[in-house]
């Protein structure tokens, strides 16, 4: 078949033609964004790019570390978004890591490894300068949002994510056969080694919420809909998240008086920040964050119930 610039000449050729738009076989569809890297690299050089382009590139691929072993095409935008803020660079930094991104998914997405067709860099915020703060809830945030539990729809969501430090998808997507009763403790985390099936222990202050929703449960998503579904990160941000803290009057303004905003991801930097406060060995802090730093201190560290359960009862 003799393809031209304007098209088939009949619907039986552009049919028959199909078979050629599929991926090749050989494709991977669980590559992880490391072996994306690899495979993207090579092409790249062959373009003719300096090598001192390239290795701004090799040297932004570094800060994407704890998504390297992670399926390209499971990657959400809170993982890599998490990349951008933990990296300890400045701007210059930030925006290479985003450029990076952009070009992988130009990469990946005509090649079948990212399904979705979506270039999640698009949406990375670069930010400014190295050790820039980074938003959180203040504590008249938090209190504002206790008050709100029962009138404000979804309150009660936000206020668990503080509390209980998941990211955004981990979060929502918390099942109840992995919550352990009687020791009032949370199974979750999916990100890396270190932060995969981390036991999390229930604040008192918001163990009434659980037990609210998970009572007469064994099984589904804890933070569901109203139908018991699981709530898909996107809608969750725009239609829960968003439109709750527009009810309740937040963010606050700066003390300086300047606009701030907060994602879903500012509870987990919250929960960060309210550990702070509490006396507690930092392996004990770091099992409740799952960051990955602690990958190898867990295999000769070991954390019982009780140890974190010092830590959310103080908070």
């Amino acid at each position: 078949i003799r393809v031209t610039k304007g098209g088939f000449s009949t619907k039986k050729e552009a049919l028959e033609y199909l078979p050629h738009l599929k991926p090749k076989s050989g494709i991977n569809p669980q590559a992880t964004f490391s072996e994306i890297f690899d495979l993207w690299l090579p092409t790249h050089e062959r373009q003719g790019k300096s090598k001192s382009t390239i290795n701004c590139y090799k040297a932004a691929y570094k800060y994407f570390q704890s998504v390297w072993w992670i399926p390209f095409a499971e990657i959400s935008i809170d993982d890599l978004q998490e990349c951008l803020d933990d990296c300890p660079k400045g701007r210059r930094t930030r925006e290479n890591m985003k450029a990076l991104g952009t070009l992988l998914y130009a990469y990946a997405i005509p090649r079948g490894y990212a399904p979705e067709k979506v270039d999640l860099a698009h949406y990375l915020y670069v930010g400014g300068e190295a050790g820039e703060k980074r938003e959180e809830f203040t504590g008249d945030e938090i209190e504002i949002i206790r008050k709100n539990i029962g009138i404000v729809p979804y309150a009660d969501y936000i206020y668990c994510q503080i509390y209980l430090g998941f990211r955004p998808h981990e979060f929502l997507t918390l099942d109840c056969s992995k919550y352990n009763r009687k020791e009032r403790c949370f199974v979750g985390g999916g990100k890396t080694d270190a932060g995969t099936d981390r036991n999390v222990t229930v604040s008192p202050k918001i163990q009434p919420i659980i037990d609210r929703l998970t009572a007469g449960k064994t099984s589904g998503p804890v933070f569901c809909d109203l139908g018991g579904n699981l709530i898909p990160d996107k809608r969750y941000r725009e239609d829960y998240f968003y439109r709750a803290l527009d009810l309740m009057g937040l963010p606050l303004p700066a003390p300086d008086g300047s606009s701030r905003k907060l994602t879903p991801h500012c509870c987990r930097h919250s929960f960060a920040t309210l550990m702070k406060a509490v006396e507690a060995p930092d392996k004990d802090k770091l099992e409740l964050m799952g960051h990955t730093s602690t990958e190898m201190l867990r295999h000769y560290q070991h954390t019982s119930y009780d140890d974190l359960r010092k830590i959310t009862d103080k908070i």
